[in-house]
């Protein structure tokens, strides 16, 4: 039971202890960031550094996505959603037009409901709202998230043990605005990006504070190496997590840093991922995968796993290291994107996240601009390499193959441009009639 005056500080440690598992299934230690410390990463030449920290509950860093829940850390070098706001805000600049997504979970399996959101409800739910790249072709991407952890499910009473209420309400909400701007260096990609948190506890009584976010995400030309991601969160004055007398715990810090491979032409990722907290002795790893089937068009499914380390305890005098594996999937639509991923937890339940994103463009149409875009500025490889992305995931498309025809005919590949006729012939009649591809394909065959 709690008394009245130290109703605030019982009320954000009770909701501590549920969100802990987040990031982390043992105990914070109460104490204030002091100071970050300069360590090197060789890829980059650069030097970037922190004693980083674990979050919690909505001021975590760890996204709510069922998407990159399932990468973990490793996902600053995925970072090619919306989601990556939360994890890495340079991925924003490479995204090619504009995303908007929309997270729900009921954690734990608390609650009679997934979405009870009434004031009797003792589920702790979490929602977060990402738009990521609002103004797409300005130059310098724009984004926005918001992200809330909260309960109506705490009981509250005076110091004698009268109830005072049965449903006292907590949250946790923060509120970013991101952005990233991306270079070139030679044939490489390096993008930079920031973001700017207002966070804010709602209870009895109210609190709100400002913080910084910091990001890097370098793209190789090479496929023989990965691409790299590092973020540093939580740069942020002080900020009390508890209201009231006695100590309280302040926002810690997080490194994460990331690797990720893309193999068989993009169908498969691979990545790994390293976390540090200011609050944690230990780094915490994890190592994610995800495989894409593109061959029930128009649906596209992607299936994904992960396991994440957590860190070590002690119990009964015996170390035990805390860890756990994720599973989802995605189905693609057009414009639309459904993800979903099963979080195991041995103590607290198990928690179902659920993402619908849309996008401006399906991924088919975006391709399809890209390389008529490509193809009107004579940038031929770039062009063939948007209508090869488009033909996988859409193995009959005849209007990509009709495009690359006509560039492998100014190139002088009158065979490759041949063949590519006679398949959109095989697939389509119709189409290959009323463009009167018969007479193109009559005067390539004069050509040889």
């Amino acid at each position: 039971m709690l008394t009245n005056s130290n109703k605030e500080s019982a009320i954000s440690k009770q909701i501590c202890r549920i969100v802990i598992s987040l990031n982390s299934t043992f105990h914070w230690e109460k104490r204030m960031i002091n100071r970050f410390t300069f360590c090197s990463i060789i890829c980059f030449g650069l030097i970037v550094s922190t004693v980083s920290g674990s979050g919690r509950g909505a001021f975590s860093t760890v996204g709510g996505g069922a998407r990159d829940r399932i990468f973990g850390s490793s996902f600053v070098a995925v970072a090619d959603d919306a989601s990556a706001i939360k994890w890495n805000p340079a991925g924003i600049a490479f995204l090619a037009q504009r995303q908007a997504s929309a997270s729900h979970a009921s954690l734990f399996s608390l609650g009679d409901s997934s979405y009870d959101y009434s004031d009797t409800s003792s589920s702790l739910n979490e929602d977060i709202v990402n738009v990521a790249n609002i103004f797409p072709g300005y130059g310098l991407p724009l984004g926005i998230s918001y992200h809330r952890i909260g309960t109506n499910g705490m009981i509250i009473s005076d110091e004698r043990g009268t109830i005072l209420d049965l449903n006292g309400s907590y949250a946790e909400q923060l509120f970013t605005l991101s952005t990233g701007k991306m270079f070139d260096v030679g044939k490489n990609k390096v993008a930079l990006g920031i973001n700017l948190n207002r966070y804010s506890i709602s209870s009895s009584s109210n609190r709100n504070g400002l913080g910084i976010d910091t990001g890097i995400l370098f793209s190789p030309d090479s496929r023989l190496l990965p691409q790299l991601g590092l973020s540093l969160n939580g740069l942020t004055g002080k900020f009390d997590l508890v209201d009231g007398e006695g100590e309280s715990d302040s926002l810690p810090s997080i490194l994460n840093y990331g690797l990720a491979y893309r193999l068989l032409q993009d169908q498969l990722t691979i990545s790994a991922g390293l976390a540090k907290a200011s609050t944690d002795q230990q780094w915490k790893y994890g190592v994610a995968g995800e495989y894409s089937i593109y061959r029930l068009f128009p649906i596209h499914l992607s299936l994904r796993g992960g396991y994440h380390f957590r860190g070590s305890r002690s119990e009964n005098n015996l170390s035990v290291d805390v860890g756990n594996a994720n599973l989802g999937f995605s189905m693609n639509f057009s414009r639309f994107k459904f993800d979903y991923s099963f979080e195991p937890h041995v103590v607290l339940g198990s928690t179902h996240r659920m993402t619908l994103t849309m996008l401006q463009f399906s991924p088919t149409e975006l391709y399809w601009q890209k390389g008529r875009e490509y193809f009107s500025r004579l940038d031929e490889e770039s062009a063939l390499n948007s209508f090869h992305k488009l033909i996988r995931l859409n193995p009959r498309s005849v209007r990509a193959r009709h495009q690359m025809a006509r560039i492998y005919e100014r190139q002088g590949k009158l065979d490759q441009a041949i063949e590519l006729l006679h398949k959109v012939k095989e697939l389509n009649e119709n189409y290959f009639f009323k463009k009167e591809l018969h007479i193109l394909l009559e005067d390539l065959g004069s050509q040889r």
